[in-house]
């Protein structure tokens, strides 16, 4: 467990914690945005771009599975703050997350 960790990116796990469950729960309990705003900036743009990060920055490793650590932190601020939409939202950003990282292993690779 102690050469997990330390084989862990300890910057990755620390900012897909705070994204993924800190602004998720912002984005939710303030009132000032709208279910339009958290949709598209928040839902969309914002985590959309944070999974692509997510799959660039594992391009080195050779298992992605700190992949994970994004969407279930935000599946489990989704699933106690945010609307029942939203926990489909998890998925497809480890989709997304994944996708990224195979493609810049392939181009890798050749």
């Amino acid at each position: 467990m102690k050469s997990l960790w330390q084989r862990a990116d300890r910057r990755l796990w620390v900012l897909s914690i705070l994204i993924g469950f800190v602004v998720t729960w912002l984005v939710n309990i303030v009132p000032f945005i709208n279910k339009v705003e958290r949709f598209a900036v928040f839902y969309l743009l914002l985590y959309g771009a944070f999974a692509i990060w997510t799959g660039f920055t594992l391009q080195n490793r050779r298992r992605c599975w700190q992949a994970f650590v994004f969407p279930v932190s935000f599946l489990l601020a989704a699933h106690l703050f945010g609307p029942k939409y939203s926990l489909y939202f998890a998925p497809a950003y480890l989709a997304v997350a994944y996708l990224a990282w195979s493609m810049v292993r392939a181009n890798r690779n050749k």
